[in-house]
């Protein structure tokens, strides 16, 4: 957000008599001595030395005289020095942008008025503020530092992923699993927050808990900006941005008992190739929904090839849908690709030797 922008005028210092402080736009020439005002010594006052401009009308950076060098304002056609026309006069140069961190100026001020209250004992000075450009530059440097290792541990993960070299293998052995769980119905004690209990759920006690952090604007941090208009005068704003902090939000988190489904024990049944695949019995103790009850969970099966490297003996075990499962035969000689920094068998690699 940017507030009204006000006109002030630039000062300058005369270099032929040593006057101090002349008004950028009101004194042309030096009110001492009488010589020519120079752009390129004006500069932006104190804020106690400022001196406002009203109703200027902008009419753009000031002329030099391309004849005796003189400033003059952009409306004029001809140089009021020597009178020399200025078509081709230049625009003067200005002077860069400044910006002061209000927040940062008020607690330079407190250190300041703190020394002098203690005559210099008890307060300590302000640290100095780092330089923008010392800022950036070691932002750069982690920057730099976090994108090299980002690199070195992508390297690294496509060196374990791709590096891979041939072997021979052998089918060890041939097996498939399959299992059922078996659930039990129980009364557990959780803790959730209170309008989140499952439905059927019994409350046992509540208590207020942190629940995350709610944003509270706390103030604005300011920046006044001065810009060299380049005719005598700059303009002034300020441009401020709301602060928030953290604050604590508190809610409700309650102790409850729910009935719940839990696993209970498993139930297998395996074999191998010449077995056909079948599930395991499930016989349940106490069928029905009510608190020590059982139910059939969940459902799974596997069939696994064992593989033994030829020549360093080592084992792998990889997991293959039914109809691929049934082609392997204990003996059978394969070749495959091996990861080199890990040593473990691609199981997508393997094929019939020729």
């Amino acid at each position: 957000m940017s507030d009204e922008e006000l006109t002030y005028e630039m000062l300058w210092d005369c270099k032929f008599c040593g006057q101090k402080k002349l008004l950028g736009l009101t004194h042309r020439c030096c009110a001492n001595c009488g010589a020519p005002q120079d752009p390129a010594a004006r500069y932006f006052p104190p804020d106690e030395e400022k001196v406002a401009v009203q109703n200027h009308e902008y009419a753009g950076a000031d002329v030099t005289c391309p004849a005796c060098k003189a400033s003059t304002s952009q409306r004029a056609k001809c140089c009021t020095q020597c009178g020399s026309p200025l078509d081709k006069g230049i625009a003067v140069q200005t002077r860069q942008e400044q910006v002061r961190d209000e927040h940062a100026q008020f607690v330079a001020e407190t250190s300041k008025a703190a020394r002098r209250e203690f005559g210099g004992q008890g307060a300590p000075p302000p640290a100095a503020p780092l330089p923008v450009e010392s800022k950036a530059s070691g932002k750069s440097w982690i920057l730099a530092l976090v994108a090299a290792a980002a690199l070195l541990m992508v390297g690294l993960l496509i060196v374990v992923v791709v590096w891979k070299r041939g072997a021979s293998i052998e089918v060890a052995k041939v097996a498939w699993e399959r299992s059922v769980d078996v659930e039990t119905m129980t009364l557990d004690r959780r803790s959730a927050w209170c309008n989140e209990l499952p439905a059927g759920s019994r409350e046992l006690s509540r208590r207020k808990e942190q629940h995350g952090t709610d944003k509270v604007e706390d103030g604005k941090d300011c920046k006044v900006k001065r810009k060299d208009k380049g005719d005598g005068t700059y303009k002034e704003s300020k441009e401020c941005t709301p602060r928030y902090k953290d604050v604590p939000k508190m809610d409700d988190k309650c102790d409850f008992e729910a009935a719940t489904w839990k696993k209970s024990r498993t139930l297998k049944q395996n074999g191998g190739p010449a077995d056909a695949p079948s599930w395991p019995k499930v016989e349940l103790t106490r069928p029905g929904s009510c608190m020590g009850c059982e139910r059939e969970g969940a459902r799974a099966e596997a069939y696994n090839v064992t593989l033994v490297d030829i020549k360093s003996r080592s084992e792998d075990t990889c997991a293959f849908p039914e109809n691929k499962w049934r082609a392997f035969k204990v003996g059978m000689k394969l070749d495959a690709k091996k990861r080199v920094m890990t040593g473990g068998l691609d199981c997508d690699s393997i094929v019939a030797k020729p």
